[in-house]
């Protein structure tokens, strides 16, 4: 089930508004262990308000397993968007991280950087990842993925998209040994609103301006007498 929450944020007094939407999903499903079937979510997203994403942050909460056997991707629509493809994994390392899960948020924005080589940014020991990262983006198949390999499945690939309807969050461990499980995940969709909600935006702007001269003329008219 999930739990959503919007607000309108606006950039400027005559700029275009936008909506920002999260919603959260509560899952707590093992994902199965060296199985490539992996585990696929199906969720409903509504955000009546928006018809075009510009910008899109998922949160990801795994508990349990090795980082380096997960691979996850986002689907929605014509979009996809590759969040995990064996971290840590290179040529001089076939397994990847073994950290035991994580509680992130993925933005192509992060500072922290690509979530594919996070013990360079960020060595979390025996302890589960947290923090804002880049999604891994890595399309390439999950047994020759490498840190050189090409991003070319952010975030952004969304934008342009009505968020509105189902998501599917698929997750896989592609490595023997420990079971992880997919504890939640989150969308926060910021988007443009649908004209209608706009042209509301826009008379409700002007209504108060001319209300607001109105009662100017008024206290004048008030002060005269």
């Amino acid at each position: 089930m999930g739990l959503c929450a919007g607000v309108l944020v606006a950039g400027s007094a005559w700029g275009q508004p936008s909506f920002n939407v999260n919603q959260s999903y509560s899952v707590g499903l093992a994902i199965p262990d060296n199985d490539p079937t992996g585990l696929a979510v199906t969720e409903s997203f509504s955000a009546p308000g928006i018809f075009s994403i510009s910008q899109l942050t998922v949160s990801l909460n795994i508990t349990g397993g090795a980082n380096g056997d997960f691979y996850a991707y986002l689907q929605h629509g014509s979009g996809v968007s590759v969040l995990l493809n064996r971290v840590g994994r290179d040529s001089g390392n076939s397994i990847g991280y073994a950290n035991p899960g994580m509680n992130v948020t993925f933005d192509d924005t992060a500072v922290n950087g690509d979530i594919h080589t996070y013990q360079l940014t960020l060595n979390p020991g025996v302890s589960q990842l947290t923090g804002t990262w880049q999604p891994d983006g890595r399309t390439i198949d999950p047994s020759l993925s490498l840190t050189s390999s090409p991003r070319t499945a952010p975030l952004s690939g969304f934008n342009g998209l009505d968020p509105n309807g189902n998501w599917t969050l698929f997750v896989a461990d592609l490595d023997p040994g420990g079971i992880g499980t997919l504890q939640s995940f989150s969308l926060d969709v910021t988007g443009i609103p649908e004209p209608r909600t706009i042209w509301l935006l826009a008379l409700g702007g002007i209504s108060l301006v001319v209300g607001r001269g109105l009662a100017i003329r008024l206290n004048k008219a008030t002060s005269v007498k």
